[in-house]
């Protein structure tokens, strides 16, 4: 058995610095190991602890005075809200006939032992939203949260292993963690867990406790368990839903068919039950990877990718209507809105940007003009690059205001600083 496995460990002077919930980036979480580190000597292989931050450090994100509130106000239903033991999940019996949660069974069922369990605060709770929003924005991969309330001395969820990458960030109180090896190596993504019996779990890899301001990193397919010590116990798991190269080639195959109308016909008919149907089907089969062979491209991968993490993904919403007609002359400061995720491409004459919940296209003309916007903290129409008019530009940033990615840049900041309310 492994205690306190120290080269699983970082650990530097506990710092007294907080930020602000928009502040926090994914290197703050693994600090002091650096990123490249990270990713090399880690990254889906072995378990992490990183040390040394403030105690209140993750506060800023979620803490226990939030709970109720969430459950009060936002009225999450199952799925959103659960209960849970070590033998499982509580099911109904804390639910109204609406199939909202009794705030008043949820504290009976917690003094009794359960794990209160808040899910899909990436969407409803701003200052997790804009944090969510960034890490995704420095992973390229998707990023959820769930937030864990374990009473004094008692088990979480029985030892399992999930399917994507958890980053621990203890908030709250104390809790005991017990790192196995995996039960599935690289488990395909699917935002799910799977139960291990005790009889069967791998070698013990790491134990220790994290307390206010440590983080634990566990690899997906990795088992582990968590008991609370003599306090309350408040983390939040960060969930990273990561893309892999399966996906990557699904997207680009996709893409191809999207082109391609050879890819969208039927299989032949009776393809299982005749010799005939068979060699109709391995020629067809050689036929369409000579195809992929000559004409995928990373491009259209890159694409798909952007549309489902950038694209699919609305704004972050910071009073936008107010300023839809707001007058935008050529001296006019414009600044990108709060936690925007970007992505430019050029294809041939066209050129565009993908950014959260939109997208524009137009002639190459404009490339050079958008590489500006993307990569400038405030922007001024007079002074964009690439040759165009006073009259395009105008016209470019207009649209790029009502379309969503604009903002004037007098507008507060208050998404950005997140601040909890």
């Amino acid at each position: 058995m492994a205690m306190d496995n120290r080269s699983n460990q970082a650990a530097g002077p506990r710092s007294g610095e907080v930020k602000r919930a928009g502040e926090i980036g994914f290197e703050d979480l693994l600090a002091p190991v650096t990123l490249e580190d990270f990713f090399r000597e880690y990254w889906e292989q072995k378990p992490l602890v990183t040390r040394g931050r403030a105690q209140g450090f993750f506060a800023p994100l979620f803490s226990i005075r939030d709970v109720d509130r969430v459950i009060c106000y936002q009225k999450p239903g199952p799925g959103r809200l659960d209960l849970v033991t070590e033998g499982g999940f509580v099911r109904d019996n804390f639910l109204n006939l609406d199939n909202t949660a009794n705030i008043n069974l949820v504290y009976e069922n917690y003094l009794k032992g359960s794990t209160v369990i808040l899910s899909g605060l990436e969407e409803t709770w701003e200052p997790l939203v804009v944090f969510c929003r960034k890490l995704e924005g420095q992973l390229s991969h998707p990023v959820a949260v769930a937030v864990y309330l374990t009473p004094p001395n008692h088990h979480g969820v029985q030892p399992h292993f999930d399917t994507q990458e958890n980053f621990i960030l203890q908030v709250d109180g104390v809790k005991h963690w017990k790192v196995y090896g995996a039960g599935q190596e690289l488990p395909r993504v699917e935002g799910s867990y799977t139960p291990v019996a005790r009889e069967r779990l791998p070698e013990l890899l790491l134990e220790t406790e994290l307390h206010p301001g440590d983080m634990l990193y566990v690899p997906r397919g990795f088992v582990h368990e968590a008991e609370a010590r003599d306090s309350a116990s408040l983390h939040i798991t960060v969930d990273v839903h990561v893309r892999t190269w399966r996906d990557f080639l699904e997207d680009a195959l996709a893409a191809m068919a999207d082109r391609n109308p050879r890819f969208r016909k039927s299989l032949p008919p009776g393809l299982l039950n005749g010799s005939h149907a068979k060699a109709q089907l391995e020629e067809g089969f050689r036929e369409l990877m000579e195809m992929v062979h000559r004409e995928v491209r990373l491009s259209d991968a890159l694409g798909k990718h952007a549309e489902k993490l950038i694209v699919a993904r609305p704004p972050l919403p910071d009073g936008h209507f107010a300023l839809l007609h707001a007058e935008i002359g050529l001296d006019t400061p414009l600044r990108k809105r709060t936690a925007m995720l970007t992505r430019r491409f050029q294809e041939e004459a066209v050129a565009g940007i993908q950014f959260s919940g939109n997208q524009i296209l137009g002639p190459v003309k404009i490339a050079e003009a958008l590489r500006h916007i993307d990569e400038t903290e405030i922007v001024v129409p007079s002074q964009l690059p690439g040759g165009l008019s006073n009259n395009e530009k105008l016209v470019l940033v207009r649209r790029l205001v009502r379309v969503g990615l604009l903002t004037h840049a007098s507008e507060g900041n208050s998404a950005g600083a997140a601040k909890r309310g």
